[in-house]
């Protein structure tokens, strides 16, 4: 907890002179984000949402109040293992591996309102290091790409994580 802050802290310090936060008004709206985000935030914001996200879907093992509280309504979807748009159909997909599995969040960064979340994941099928990319409008996540990778035998003395 001591490095989020201080990580959270420098951050703060780090965009104080930036630009106001871009505001997309029209597709959060369109998408349907949640009333609890916010249209339009700083990185700053936009890293507490996601983490505050990904505590809640991996670590708590809350999917439904992290998709109710963070995830619009249309999300966009790129993951090869849900059929389809919306958070209904992913939270539908999610959430049963979820609550079976066991999760570390590795690293957490988020820039040009995109989210990334590296994580290792301990499931029913075996081990494997994953990443979430998500773009952001304000502090809601619209857009989603996953990455999964089996966690292999391997000579590299420090692989994947």
């Amino acid at each position: 907890m001591r490095l989020y802050q201080a990580v959270l802290a420098l951050s703060t310090i780090l965009c104080a002179g930036t630009a106001a936060p871009t505001v997309y008004t029209s597709e959060y709206i369109t998408l349907g984000c949640p009333s609890s985000t916010s249209p339009s935030a700083t990185e700053t914001q936009q890293y507490e949402a996601l983490n505050d996200f990904a505590t809640l879907l991996y670590l708590q093992k809350m999917p439904t109040k992290a998709f109710n509280t963070y995830v619009a309504t249309h999300l966009i979807n790129h993951a090869a293992t849900v059929p389809g748009d919306g958070a209904a159909l992913a939270l539908k997909t999610v959430g049963p591996l979820v609550s079976a599995s066991a999760f570390v969040i590795e690293q957490l960064f988020v820039g040009q309102d995109r989210g990334v979340t590296y994580f290792k994941a301990t499931t029913p099928m075996g081990t494997a290091a994953a990443i979430d990319m998500f773009r952001m409008s304000g502090t809601c996540l619209v857009e989603h790409w996953v990455i999964q990778n089996p966690v292999l035998n391997s000579t590299n003395p420090h692989p994947y994580f």
